[in-house]
């Protein structure tokens, strides 16, 4: 690997919203982690807003009697312990979607034991936990480097067995912009095969071709409008371009002149799953009141359960897992990065990655965020050792 560039975070432990905290800052932008469920629960320029989805109910780190007393009322086992404590962008592992009746027996919520963990921060930067069940280990190290708007994550999976197992791995991120347009590396896509709070925006069990799909009404939907459609919800996955190397999904708000997004490998994360909540759920802790919407990239087409998903097996000809060996360690590296785009800049058309910069692209126009050495940083094996 090239040589690393030079880290500039300072760290602090710091409160959010009542829960224990780890604020990465270089003076620039500002990463706030929590070590309960381990979630991303902010990323903003210092002083600026926080463009990740803030869950606007109460939240608590797991294993208190405050995330218990909300997880009951939150909704049905193990769906209550995932929103209690979830915001922001959640880590799905080992599971995306509801937990098999054993796995809840032994106290899996939904998306996995990994969102309702209690993450060790053995460093500033580095955090892990451990998840029993599964018998997985799960490492992150964060950097933020000087002068950059780009937060590095170096994530690794650990299989503690002797057996070699399928992974459903899924970087659950969640924004709120209403008025933002996505943009990702996506192809074709299928829609959710199930109902949505007899709410649907888009038919059921459809394939389409980004970023056009198939609405319930017959119209098709624009999937880069966000948030558009009030009082409906919907899920879609869609594979990423099979000749796509760093696969993305970012947004832009023009209003703000903002633009978040996330980079990472296409081989790794073969998937984006969109979901839209857009005041459509009545039961607490929605409300009838919450605009989300999920722009989450993984190894798993629809939160369905682990079950379900491996027993339908491929889906648009992509694999739904992927595969780790006994006792081998897998690595996904992804970057985070936010900009401010220049006047009149409406929406991302294009994100490439070069070996020193990140470059955003609209109608021939092109904005370069300096990150150094972040090619080499997402090329590297797996046997890359942590900074």
């Amino acid at each position: 690997m090239n040589a690393k560039p030079a880290f500039a975070e300072n760290s602090t432990a710091s409160a959010w919203h009542y829960r224990a905290a780890t604020t990465l800052s270089n003076g620039i932008v500002e990463a706030t982690v929590l070590p309960g469920g381990g979630h991303l629960a902010a990323w903003r320029f210092v002083g600026g807003d926080n463009t990740l989805f803030e869950s606007p109910w109460l939240t608590a780190d797991p294993s208190t009697p405050a995330h218990a007393s909300l997880a009951a009322q939150y909704g049905e086992p193990g769906v209550g312990e995932f929103l209690a404590s979830f915001t922001g962008h959640a880590l799905c592992l080992d599971g995306f979607g509801p937990p098999s009746p054993a796995d809840l027996d032994a106290g899996v919520a939904l998306h996995g034991e990994a969102p309702v963990a209690t993450w060790d921060f053995s460093s500033p930067h580095s955090a892990f936990a451990n998840l029993p069940v599964a018998g997985l280990r799960v490492q992150r190290q964060f950097h933020l480097a000087e002068a950059e708007s780009v937060l590095r994550v170096d994530e690794r999976v650990t299989n503690l067995r002797a057996t070699a197992r399928d992974l459903h791995w899924v970087q659950h991120a969640t924004v709120g912009t209403v008025g933002a347009r996505v943009t990702a590396s996506v192809s074709d896509g299928l829609t959710w095969p199930l109902d949505y709070e007899h709410s649907n925006l888009l038919a059921r069990d459809t394939k389409f071709e980004w970023p056009y799909a198939p609405g319930a009404d017959g119209r098709r939907v624009d999937l880069r409008e966000m948030l558009s459609h009030p009082h409906s919800g919907f899920v879609a996955a869609i594979r990423q371009t099979p000749t796509q190397k760093h696969g993305f999904v970012a947004t832009c708000d023009a209003a703000s002149r903002l633009a978040m997004g996330y980079i990472f490998l296409s081989e790794i994360f073969p998937w984006l799953t969109i979901w839209e909540e857009n005041r459509a759920r009545p039961d607490a802790p929605w409300c009838g009141r919450v605009q989300a919407r999920g722009i989450e990239f993984g190894t798993t087409p629809f939160p369905l359960g682990n079950e379900a998903v491996d027993a339908h097996g491929p889906v648009l000809g992509a694999a739904v897992s992927r595969r780790i060996g006994p006792h081998e360690t897998l690595r996904a590296p992804w970057l985070l990065f936010l900009a401010t785009l220049p006047q009149g800049w409406t929406e991302i058309e294009d994100i490439t990655l070069d070996a020193d910069a990140i470059v955003l692209r609209q109608s021939g126009a092109q904005l370069r965020l300096a990150a150094k050495g972040a090619l080499a940083f997402l090329d590297a094996g797996p046997k890359e050792p942590f900074a």
